[in-house]
């Protein structure tokens, strides 16, 4: 029969080089990740500055909206009645937005997938109905 030491130390040197693998499997698995998230973020810059700009220039468009229709109602009801007017309305469409946009945020606090159609967890009923068509 072998020397239980020597199997002792062999297994021990076996889960040891095993650990040593994982740790560096684990670590190149990050590494690859990291790479991967990296590329996609500098493939993505071009895309997000060109987004960034284009609603910079659409927030200056909106003002210069705004101006115009100020500068427009201004000749039939006086300048401050109209920025009153302008700022009013304009408030009110963000606080309406504002409200359907908190109305509709979903629920992070429940479950995924709370209907039956993704459930992926069977129910007890479920588990008991089958068992009772297994069992005689």
């Amino acid at each position: 029969m072998s020397d239980p030491d020597v199997d002792d130390a062999t297994y021990r040197q076996i889960v040891a080089g095993l650990m040593e693998d994982g740790e560096q499997f684990a670590k190149s698995k990050i590494k690859l990740y990291r790479a991967v998230v990296l590329y996609r973020v500098s493939q993505a810059k071009k895309a997000v500055g060109l987004i960034a700009i284009a609603f910079l220039i659409a927030a200056a468009a909106l003002v210069a909206l705004l101006m115009a229709l100020v500068l427009s109602l201004s000749l039939s009801v006086g300048p401050l009645l109209a920025g009153i007017i302008v700022c009013g309305a304009g408030l009110l469409l963000a606080a309406l937005l504002t409200y359907w946009g908190v109305k509709t945020f979903p629920d992070l606090d429940e479950k995924l997938f709370d209907d039956d159609e993704f459930d992926v967890a069977p129910s007890l009923s479920a588990l008991d109905e089958t068992r009772d068509r297994i069992e005689p």
